[in-house]
């Protein structure tokens, strides 16, 4: 054989295995694949449009008006954005004074009851006390020197006049008057500052009177208990005005500011108060790490207690939205917002990206348009529809 005939046969058998292999990877190719699971990955494409179609729900005009579902139009609105916090109603503290022992003694009587209203003036708990003794024999010896240091001086006043003394004798006298009238001023005033009645001889018996108009929240003192001045006898707290303290997020903290409308909610009581933001904490809780927001209300008959749970609305400014939709559109499906859009077989869920609110609208600042047509009231009841689906396409 001679050497272009080995050539030749050697070229004819490389195609023909390349021929070979370009034939099995054709056959290979039209082979079906599976994925991962073990699945048919043809038609992948039919795949992706059955995924797109399984985000909505047929639902006819019928089965949506007797499944309660509402129907709402985007549509621009002028909002006015609501910051809604808890609160709780708090006496006020600038109307609340605790009453301490003027010094340390034995609770002889408690006149009032927890919760009992009284006046300014009115006797309130009777102590027993050697200090208040003291103080007041102090105060009757101060007394009785300014009256003979007074009585001394006229005489030497007189005298010096018909010329018969000398001057510095007069001098003297005028001295020892003026001190004799500063150290009885200043016997009297400590006896006033702590609420001590300057009669009654050298008594030890003291009685605290109420300072001003209002209830007894709290009496923690009860007769033979001893005492002193740093344990409260009772708190007396003037409930004509309250304050309405809300607990704001460190990350709301700049939407908020003295002088804001707020609207407030409280327990029971029917329909909600209008109030105004007097205060706004510049520290945060070391264990809730929110500031304290305050509203100063009136207390009309009473009706708000300290103690009770609020909520507070507190109102920011006004501003045109070109599209809202009714706060119960709005859905979340795997951490996204959704709504569902009115179509003629039904609903599609479609992605959209909320704003700002007013507790009632909500701004959807992308994915929908003014007049497309959402689910509103009985959403919830398409999402619970669509996670059914879910779980038997996942079967």
């Amino acid at each position: 054989m001679t050497k272009k005939q080995t050539l030749a046969i050697a070229l004819m058998c490389a195609f023909a295995l390349l021929l070979a292999g370009l034939m099995l990877f054709t056959r290979q190719d039209a082979v079906p694949t599976k994925d991962a699971h073990g699945h048919d990955d043809r038609g992948a494409e039919t795949g992706a449009a059955e995924d797109a179609g399984a985000r909505g729900i047929a639902m006819t005009a019928a089965q949506i008006k007797a499944n309660g579902v509402a129907l709402d139009t985007a549509a621009p609105a002028t909002l006015r954005q609501r910051l809604h916090l808890p609160a709780q109603v708090k006496t006020d503290a600038e109307r609340t004074v605790a009453l301490a022992a003027p010094a340390p003694g034995i609770v002889q009587a408690v006149l009032v009851a927890p919760g009992a209203l009284v006046r300014k003036g009115q006797a309130l708990v009777t102590i027993q006390s050697p200090a208040v003794a003291q103080w007041r024999a102090e105060a009757a010896s101060a007394r009785q020197r300014l009256q003979l240091a007074r009585t001394t001086y006229q005489r030497e006043k007189t005298l010096w006049d018909e010329r018969i003394s000398a001057r510095q004798d007069l001098e003297a006298a005028a001295t020892a008057m003026q001190e004799a009238e500063i150290a009885a001023q200043a016997a009297t005033q400590r006896l006033a500052a702590l609420g001590i009645e300057a009669g009654g001889g050298v008594s030890s018996s003291v009685t605290m009177r109420a300072p001003l108009n209002g209830v007894v929240v709290d009496r923690p003192a009860v007769a033979g208990q001893a005492v002193d001045e740093t344990k409260p006898l009772l708190t007396i707290a003037d409930l004509s005005h309250v304050w309405i303290e809300a607990a704001v997020p460190a990350d709301s903290l700049g939407q908020v500011g003295a002088g804001m409308a707020a609207k407030i909610s409280v327990g029971t009581q029917p329909g909600e108060i209008d109030g105004t933001v007097a205060f706004v904490g510049p520290v945060l809780g070391e264990t809730t790490r929110m500031a304290t927001a305050r509203i100063v209300l009136p207390n009309r008959d009473a009706r708000l207690r300290p103690g009770m749970l609020a909520s507070v609305d507190l109102m920011g400014p006004q501003a045109q939205v070109p599209v809202t939709v009714s706060g119960d559109a709005i859905q979340t499906i795997h951490e996204h917002s959704v709504v569902f859009v009115r179509t003629k077989a039904g609903f599609a869920l479609r992605d959209v990206v909320p704003g700002r609110s007013d507790g009632k609208r909500i701004e959807i600042v992308r994915g929908l348009a003014a007049g497309d047509v959402v689910a509103a009231g009985g959403s919830f009841l398409l999402k619970a529809d669509l996670g059914k689906s879910e779980a038997e396409h996942d079967d």
